[in-house]
């Protein structure tokens, strides 16, 4: 793929795993006083810190194999957008990160697709470009200047230089959305989008 250069094999896993007790210390800072709990999906109530934690780690960082990840910062980025947003109309979110790691992208992030990750020499070849995707979701959005909160969020999860500048700065975009913005219906079987491309 067209980031080989930055990649190496995946070795055994020496170093230590990203942590969801690290995370989440970030997490409860930006979601406040809900701790992020969508009361649409989890229920009319008001849930303590360490309900929040349990959910947070079980249905997204475990869901989504947080601890498999070598790079904190890899899992944050990608996590975070998934609690932030969700997976997706056609599991876009998904597939935005597997177009960056150079997988196929088939919206399901396989424990493959996470050595894939892991096997880059420098995670901000992962973490900026997920990051600027992120942006590009959340600025193509219809009421992006309702919530600036969004973009502010997703730009905290780049990796920056000692003289602020982000290092890896470009934009992946997945084959299902070229041509196309996140807020566009994504409906069309993914097949059906690639022909109009072509």
């Amino acid at each position: 793929m067209f980031l080989a250069g930055v990649m190496v094999s995946f070795m055994s896993a020496t170093s230590q795993a990203a942590s969801f007790e690290k995370y989440f210390t970030k997490l409860i800072k930006f979601e406040g006083k809900g701790y992020g709990i969508n009361q649409e999906i989890w229920g009319k109530k008001n849930f303590t810190k360490d309900e929040a934690f349990k959910i947070h780690r079980k249905y997204y960082w475990n869901k989504y194999h947080g601890n498999l990840f070598k790079s904190q910062e890899v899992a944050e980025a990608l996590i975070d957008q998934i609690i932030t947003a969700g997976e997706g109309r056609n599991s876009v979110n998904i597939r935005a990160f597997e177009a960056i790691i150079g997988v196929p992208q088939d919206g399901k992030l396989s424990k493959e697709d996470v050595q894939v990750a892991n096997s880059f020499v420098q995670c901000e070849y992962v973490v900026n470009p997920y990051v600027n995707y992120r942006l590009h979701y959340y600025g193509s959005r219809k009421n992006a200047s309702k919530y600036p909160g969004w973009l502010i969020r997703a730009r905290a999860f780049g990796i920056i230089d000692e003289d602020d500048n982000k290092l890896a700065d470009f934009l992946v975009l997945p084959d299902i959305l070229v041509g196309k913005t996140p807020e566009e219906d994504l409906e069309t079987p993914a097949d059906d989008l690639a022909s109009k491309v072509d």
